[in-house]
């Protein structure tokens, strides 16, 4: 009831501004007598006759040049509330609640977020590192930067990118030990596991092979994980945004690298895809168009 009130006032700020009714309702986009109708309702709302009608002109009652000053007041309150919303969604400003798993959060998103606040400084960041699947909606995040496509049917998920997974171990694991070639023999191998990833799946052309490693190493932290296998602890399965240099400067050598290991999709996932804050909608799109995904998901030099 209110709503249709502010609507009519600001209706009839227009018939007064436009001079008539006729050309009120073509600026409205409405028919004449719709425009009349509501007019009249109006009055009979305020209980006082609004305008003075004849066949040639309108005029204001006393009553209505009262009335006009706060409908102007409304509409003026409006547009300054519209060009608020728009300096938002022009240079987005507010917080930002933002969770990963500990291995992203290390690497990719932190780039992610240094990159993000350059461009955006009006924009606060709150950052949850952590390996529990989080509620989002419980939890007031905002967002959430997952690997592998969401499962929970209620979010909203964007796919930004794809993490390639290898089998490593340090040299000093490997020394004096015969050569993988098969993965059969990892069995008779120590292996660090994650717990999200208790078979490991390889290929290797038409073949597939379902590892199950023991389960006498095992982790819920992927950073956990790569400095087990540095130090040489025995082979561990790792996604490729953990391991920048390591390859290169030889901390960690691929093993089996013939056979390749199922990857996993990098997500931005959010509670809902409408009405959303334009920080919001500004982070999405700037982590969907940010370079260094592709960099951080090239393979390792071998």
């Amino acid at each position: 009831m209110v709503f249709k009130q502010l609507q009519d006032m600001a209706l009839f700020a227009l018939v007064v501004e436009c001079g008539g009714f006729s050309a009120a309702a073509r600026r409205a986009g409405l028919p004449k007598s719709s425009v009349s109708q509501r007019i009249s309702q109006l009055e009979q709302q305020v209980g006082l006759r609004l305008l003075n009608r004849t066949t040639r002109r309108l005029s204001l009652t006393f009553a209505g040049e009262h009335y006009l000053t706060h409908c102007r007041e409304m509409v003026s309150a409006s547009e300054r509330a519209e060009l608020a919303v728009q300096r938002l969604r022009d240079n987005p400003s507010g917080r930002l609640r933002i969770t990963c798993p500990a291995g992203l959060g290390a690497t990719l998103l932190a780039r992610l977020n240094a990159a993000f606040v350059l461009r955006y400084p009006q924009v606060s960041l709150e950052v949850s590192i952590s390996d529990d699947v989080i509620d989002l909606v419980d939890a007031g995040f905002d967002v959430a930067l997952r690997t592998g496509k969401p499962q929970d049917s209620s979010l909203i998920g964007r796919a930004i990118g794809h993490c390639p997974r290898y089998l490593l171990a340090s040299a000093a694991y490997l020394a004096g030990k015969p050569a993988l070639e098969h993965p059969s023999e990892l069995v008779a191998h120590r292996c660090i596991t994650h717990m999200a990833w208790p078979e490991w799946l390889l290929q290797r052309g038409g073949e597939d092979y379902r590892c199950l490693p023991g389960t006498l190493h095992q982790t819920d932290n992927l950073l956990y994980a790569r400095e087990s296998a540095i130090a040489g602890a025995g082979v561990t399965l790792l996604p490729a945004f953990l391991l920048e240099d390591n390859i290169e400067q030889g901390t960690l050598v691929q093993v089996l690298p013939e056979w390749a290991v199922a990857g996993n999709s990098l997500w931005l996932v959010y509670p809902s895809r409408k009405l959303n804050s334009p920080a919001l909608m500004s982070y999405i799109e700037f982590a969907l168009g940010f370079e260094e995904v592709r960099e951080f998901y090239a393979p390792p030099a071998r």
